[in-house]
């Protein structure tokens, strides 16, 4: 009964008009978080991808949200608090819905995720974010992989609010982290790369040949501008990308480990352990408890020391 009326509150706060030049639209659309959510985490009201066109607009005075725009492909123009903005791929802008604001397409085929939100660190987040950098950032490196993460969750057939909830304070963590880095060019290139291809056969070498610099001084510029060896920080991806299969499909662990660039099962075991306290069948158990009752029971234990 709560849920319903919350639902139906939400529709008709968050005013979806059936605006020219839309193309083409996928996504959950509305999504009813639970109370805890609302009182505790980062929650999510709407989310949805559109394909528009150049005759695409929306002008709104308010909604009791936020927003996150993250633009695909295409260009999009957005007029904010008097100020013009120009987003484009690979690029997202965060707005509060509370004041007025128009955007529109700029180019004749735009692809572009919006989800609407809220939560009890979201003010903060926002604040601090907007108010030292501005309302766009580069969706790139973990930044990409983290939102990539959200999306999917969102958009799978059962959404788990904790799970949303950390990814969108991870998201904004790493958004914080990446303006007080200060990326050098090389450095932001071979984070695009090893996002890319973490779950290859991926060697640093490559990566340093990819950016234009030898291994060893890639390496040092590395870990001096993000605090991680390169190999540390292409382990985190890999184990993202497992967490990811482990929660939300029932791949059987071994085929976890190859698809994530694991050498051999024992070192998957190994890495997940120190970097999680748990092994992945029991990560499994946590978060996918009707992939677990399939899984075998032997699936991880004899690769343990």
């Amino acid at each position: 009964m709560l849920g319903d009326e919350m639902e139906r509150g939400r529709e008709e706060q968050i005013q979806l008009f059936k605006e020219e030049g839309i193309l083409q639209k996928s996504g959950k659309g509305f999504y009813t978080p639970s109370e805890f959510a609302v009182d505790h985490l980062f929650y999510v009201a709407w989310v949805g991808r559109y394909l528009v066109d150049s005759r695409y607009s929306v002008t709104r005075d308010y909604l009791g949200y936020y927003s996150l725009f993250y633009v695909v492909s295409g260009k999009m123009k957005f007029i904010y608090e008097g100020k013009t903005y120009y987003v484009s791929e690979n690029e997202a802008m965060l707005i509060d819905f509370r004041k007025p604001h128009y955007y529109r397409a700029m180019t004749n085929r735009v692809d572009r995720w919006e989800i609407i939100f809220n939560g009890r660190e979201a003010d903060a987040f926002y604040d601090l974010i907007v108010g030292k950098w501005g309302n766009t950032f580069k969706v790139h490196g973990r930044i990409k992989g983290i939102l990539e993460n959200l999306l999917n969750e969102l958009d799978g057939p059962l959404p788990d609010d904790l799970e949303v909830s950390m990814l969108f304070h991870m998201l904004f963590t790493y958004v914080v982290k990446d303006r007080q880095m200060k990326l050098s060019e090389p450095i932001r290139k071979a984070l695009d790369y090893m996002t890319e291809y973490a779950t290859s056969s991926l060697r640093i070498t490559e990566v340093a040949d990819y950016v234009g610099l030898s291994r060893s001084y890639f390496s040092r510029l590395f870990t001096k501008e993000t605090g991680q060896t390169p190999y540390e920080y292409l382990l985190e991806l890999r184990i993202n990308q497992a967490k990811q299969l482990l929660s939300l499909t029932d791949v059987q662990v071994s085929e976890v480990a190859e698809k994530c660039g694991f050498v051999n099962m024992s070192h998957f075991i190994r890495v997940f352990r120190e970097k999680t306290g748990s092994t992945p069948s029991a990560f499994r158990n946590f978060f996918n408890m009707e992939a677990a009752r399939k899984e075998s029971p032997s699936d991880d234990s004899e690769a343990l020391p």
